[in-house]
């Protein structure tokens, strides 16, 4: 049984020592019912699954009745990921997705992130029939035809721990009932790549829609209405997954500044291989919050006859090589502003030449960057082996 550590409220910052320790429950001041003590360090996923898991434990043997946890954060930032994780560790417990209660009906503009399109009738109607110990129906949501297409029967799980997740899991109007709150960020440029991706997968939306949707909506209500409730956590968790490792079909490009002959090149490329020569320009965008001397995720704009791609890529260097998954987008030039808007800035612009050999398995360009004087070999195919020359 935890000890009432009300008498140590005043001291929730740096806790050292076993993870188990870290952890100190505090009789709420509103009710007669215990909450942990905020953590003030932000903590790593990892870290903050087993500090969740304790306080949930915790919260269980203090608190009578259903124990509620709220898991929010922005789009993309792993939420998701994080409450599947805590499922599978705890099976016992229920998860409730604030997804499943949106309401088509209230959509304007296409803003599916805004605050008003949850219906939270239907939401408190199912927390307080759960608290009651009562089975509730769930609404089921389908993203592809943005309606409600049915419901689901959810009893009062043997745990009574219900986790709510949503990038609203932290509201107003929910903060209240939760014993329990937690939120889980990343950073704009790996959040913006993750939301991409899922939206490809979940929605079946176009990349350069979903990019629009971020830079004109969420992001702006990101700021605005969920930020604010995120301070309100108990535990934040900073979630630094890296989304390249997750790419569908990448292209995988293996870069070397060694030099070869022409002959060299086409020894590997087979005998109706196709030769061209290339001139692009390639826009370097760097993330908010990088530091440009450091930061290994440029996000890529390159016009090539008038036509534009986004590349997301990521290097892993092996000396002498570099070795860059990538996945690629084709775009048009206004997307540049909406990335701007999400605070993306254009670091550097560079003229690219090549000459460029291709079959259908690989490709091999030389290429030769103006400003930087620079002239290195490129070998790109769709794989996962590697070819090396």
């Amino acid at each position: 049984m935890a000890q009432d550590t009300s008498s140590v409220a005043e001291s929730p910052r740096r806790r050292s020592g076993l993870l188990r320790d870290q952890v100190q429950l505090i009789k709420r001041k509103d009710c007669d019912r215990y909450e942990i003590v905020p953590i003030e360090d932000k903590l790593s996923f990892e870290k903050g699954f087993f500090i969740v898991i304790r306080a949930c434990q915790l919260l269980a043997q203090k608190n009578d009745g259903l124990i509620l946890v709220g898991v929010a954060g922005p789009s993309g930032a792993g939420k998701t990921v994080f409450t599947e994780k805590v499922l599978n560790f705890m099976p016992s417990i229920a998860v409730i997705t604030m997804d499943n209660y949106n309401d088509a009906s209230r959509i304007i503009d296409g803003n599916f992130d805004d605050p008003r399109l949850t219906d939270y009738n239907t939401l408190l109607e199912n927390i307080h029939g759960l608290k009651a110990g009562k089975p509730v129906q769930v609404p089921i949501y389908d993203f592809k035809s943005s309606s409600r297409i049915g419901y689901r029967t959810l009893e009062v799980p043997s745990s009574r721990i219900v986790i709510i997740e949503g990038i609203y899991a932290l509201s107003d109007k929910l903060r209240p009932l939760l014993d329990l709150r937690v939120s889980v960020t990343g950073g704009v440029h790996f959040d913006l790549v993750k939301r991409v991706l899922r939206d490809i997968q979940r929605a079946g939306q176009e990349p350069e829609e979903i990019i629009h949707q971020i830079s004109e909506t969420v992001y702006p209500m990101y700021k605005a209405f969920i930020e604010p409730d995120l301070e309100t956590a108990h535990i934040k968790i900073i979630n630094k997954f890296n989304p390249f490792t997750g790419f569908q079909n990448p292209t995988y490009i293996l870069k070397s500044t060694r030099l070869v002959t022409l002959d060299q090149i086409k020894e590997v490329v087979s005998e109706g291989h196709k030769e061209t020569i290339e001139e692009t320009y390639d826009i370097y965008l760097l993330p908010p919050g990088e530091d440009p001397e450091a930061c290994q995720s440029y996000l890529r704009m390159r016009n090539r006859d008038g036509k534009y791609n986004l590349m997301f890529e990521e290097w892993v260097t092996d000396s002498p090589f570099i070795i860059s998954p990538r996945i690629t987008f084709e775009v048009s030039v206004r997307l540049l502003g909406g990335l701007m808007a999400l605070g993306y800035t254009i670091a550097a612009i560079l003229k690219r030449s090549s000459h460029v050999f291709s079959d259908d398995k690989v490709s091999v360009k030389i290429d030769w960057l103006e400003q930087l004087n620079r002239k290195y070999v490129q070998v790109s195919y769709p794989l996962t082996y590697v070819y090396i020359i």
